[in-house]
């Protein structure tokens, strides 16, 4: 079975391939999460009370086999029935209503440290302003963890 080798491959916890599209410079993985629970972000209480789907939408990831790889995820909603709070469920691996894995981001983070923005705006077909912002909120990301951690 594909899936399973892409799912293996993809490497991203709880996400499970559950079909594929490629053309001659670009991949597409269907993925879905594997967990039944999700945890209400106002009360931390677990739900498996499924409301819908949102939209699909491409969430681009590291380059696969040399092809532009995307996620095509369809967010579930959940509904609490502690608190009655419909939410959509966070996922570790991508900032919540990002386009970008958090692997992706901390990519062009490395590569704008090396390189300049245009630079690696051209070399991953991504547009100034969002490889801009990647590095901006990558760099405020690693500033935040610096701090809090040499408190003292």
């Amino acid at each position: 079975m594909p899936e399973q080798n892409l799912t293996d491959l993809l490497k991203l916890p709880n996400l499970e391939v559950v079909g594929y599209e490629t053309t001659e410079d670009t991949v597409v993985l269907d993925v879905k999460p594997t967990f039944k629970v999700a945890l209400c972000p106002e009360c931390k209480n677990p739900s498996a009370s499924l409301h819908d789907y949102d939209t699909p939408r491409l969430i681009r990831d590291l380059s696969m086999f040399g092809r532009k790889s995307y996620l095509r995820l369809r967010g579930r909603r959940f509904e609490c029935k502690t608190c009655q709070n419909a939410f959509t469920e966070r996922l570790e691996w991508i900032a919540f209503d990002s386009s970008y894995t958090q692997r992706f981001e901390e990519y062009v983070f490395t590569l704008c440290r090396k390189n300049t923005v245009q630079d690696v705006s051209q070399l991953l077909e991504l547009g100034y302003e969002a490889v801009e912002g990647l590095f901006k909120r990558q760099a405020k990301k690693r500033h935040r963890h610096h701090k809090s951690g040499s408190s003292g």
